[in-house]
């Protein structure tokens, strides 16, 4: 009678073990019709492809394929244009690949050594702003600022980027000048990136900016808080957002 028990245990045994590891490699095999992830909002905003090639005219001859490619971004006369970084710009007569303006941008303004691109091999967004007669970077960037922050349902009121009675900077002021360490000046006529950013020269100079790069950092922004913005010179914190507080509980027999 114990012989019977102790086989049968091991015919048990035998069962579970043997099953149990096909069974269990069924539960974990993952599946093959998973769903993609959707885009973040930075790569949804990386205009397609030009069907009409890969050299963006930067003379308002491509307006209607302009007009698309600003509306993500919010933006409109800021940028005269905007550009895949894997594409070419066109100014006059000359050609320009955005990628050589971002390398050039890198390491001779910001004086940085980078033998790949910083994106890594992603394609990002970059505006280009032809200097025109009276510009200057600051008012090209509150321009920018403003069109964004329109988009987001606030209009800046006038004055908002000057100093405060103390001296201090305000929170548009601040992200102003985060913003000129994001940007690059190019001459057309020495091909060459302007390291006094503020010497700018119309019909010889075009301000390029990564649009990625710079919405990646302005899209953390609340427009309700923008006087609690912080910059240490090269970084933009942001106060975190005031939760809203819950209503007090009634007393007994109110409503």
């Amino acid at each position: 009678m114990a012989l019977l028990v102790i086989v049968a245990a091991v015919a048990a045994l035998w069962t579970y073990w043997g099953e149990s590891p096909s069974q269990q490699a069924q539960q974990e095999k993952p599946s093959s019709t998973a769903a993609p992830q959707a885009p973040t909002e930075q790569q949804a905003r990386v205009p397609a492809p030009s069907p009409q090639g890969d050299t963006v005219k930067v003379d308002g001859s491509q307006q209607s394929m302009q007009e698309e490619r600003k509306k993500p971004f919010g933006l409109d006369k800021s940028v005269d244009a905007v550009a895949r970084s894997d594409e070419k710009i066109q100014v006059g007569d000359q050609k320009i690949p955005v990628e050589e303006l971002e390398r050039k941008m890198v390491v001779e303004q910001r004086g940085e050594v980078r033998e790949k691109s910083l994106q890594g091999g992603k394609i990002s967004a970059w505006g280009v702003h032809i200097v025109r007669p009276g510009d200057n970077l600051w008012h090209i960037h509150y321009q920018l600022l403003r069109e964004y922050l329109a988009g987001r349902g606030m209009e800046l009121p006038p004055r908002s980027d000057q100093p405060i009675a103390t001296g201090q900077s305000t929170g548009v002021g601040k992200i102003l000048k985060f913003a000129e360490h994001m940007v690059g000046v190019y001459n057309l006529r020495t091909g060459r990136m302007t390291r006094d950013i503020n010497l700018l020269e119309p019909g010889q100079k075009v301000v390029v900016f990564n649009l990625s790069e710079i919405f990646a950092q302005l899209d953390q922004v609340d427009p309700t808080e923008l006087n609690g913005v912080m910059y240490d010179g090269r970084v933009l914190f942001f106060p975190k957002p005031t939760k809203a507080k819950s209503p007090s509980p009634s007393p007994p027999g109110t409503k």
